[in-house]
């Protein structure tokens, strides 16, 4: 008789982004459990002040640093929407996470520098310690990015431009499903995959009066959205030491095994 999986009986709210959240759901039903989408991050296209500028000298960069899956497809909706063609792109590029590399391969780009740990710190860290070296980067990002990279690279001697090329809004019709959700339905266990999906959750929750999450597992993706989710008080119990969706479900799958035994 074949096991009903670790997640059996367990609701899980999952929160990531529409478009992105399929592999993830896939691994959490495999394991038994029941699955709440309700995606609290959505993105568009920016117009960066900047963007004129960064444009017009791109083929001076000898490195472009990519952070996101986001930062990938927007950085070259950019470049489409301005009749650039990527093909003339010299510049090598770097890129935080297997997930963001594998984005780029579908533009014909490899990733030629990936940190070793899958985060904006760890390739400051790099940076600083100089296994990473270029003489002018370009670095497109959203527009809650923080600067630490740019700043490592600059306190190194390195030129570095950021772009905007997307920015992060919280998509308002789904603010009334998870308020109905939280309200009508136990949720055991609670994922988050950005700090902004954190906020956007509590400011539901807090609007509707819902203060109580003892009960649920808080997971998170990587140490940046664990440390928002406790800052709220969330207690997270779950967070892979490698900072990808299919890692997150990995971890989960082990968590609640464990809890069996």
């Amino acid at each position: 008789m074949m096991s009903a999986g670790p997640l059996f009986g367990k609701h899980v709210l999952v929160t990531r982004p529409r478009g992105q959240a399929a592999s993830f759901i896939d691994k959490i039903e495999a394991a038994g459990g029941m699955v709440h989408f309700v995606p609290l991050i959505a993105f568009r296209s920016f117009s960066d002040p900047n963007g004129k500028d960064r444009l017009q000298t791109l083929f001076t960069y000898d490195w472009i640093i990519l952070t996101s899956k986001n930062g990938v497809d927007f950085f070259f909706q950019q470049l489409e929407k301005a009749g650039k063609d990527r093909a003339d792109i010299q510049a090598r590029f770097a890129a935080i996470g297997t997930e963001t590399a594998a984005v780029l391969q579908t533009y014909g780009f490899q990733a030629e520098y990936i940190p070793e740990k899958f985060s904006a710190d760890q390739f400051a860290k790099e940076i600083t310690d100089g296994s990473f070296e270029a003489t002018k980067v370009l670095i497109p990002k959203g527009n809650l990015a923080r600067t630490m990279i740019a700043d490592a690279l600059r306190k190194k001697g390195m030129a570095a431009d950021e772009w905007i090329v997307y920015e992060t809004f919280f998509p308002e019709e789904e603010k009334a499903r998870l308020i109905d959700l939280l309200q009508k339905e136990r949720t055991d266990v609670i994922t988050f995959t950005s700090p902004s999906s954190v906020r956007h959750f509590m400011k539901a929750a807090e609007e509707a009066g819902i203060d109580a999450f003892e009960q649920s597992v808080v997971a998170c993706i990587g140490p940046v959205t664990k440390k928002e989710a406790d800052r709220f008080g969330l207690h997270t119990k779950i967070c892979p030491d490698v900072y990808t969706s299919e890692s997150l479900a990995e971890a989960i799958d082990h968590y609640f095994r464990k809890e069996e035994n």
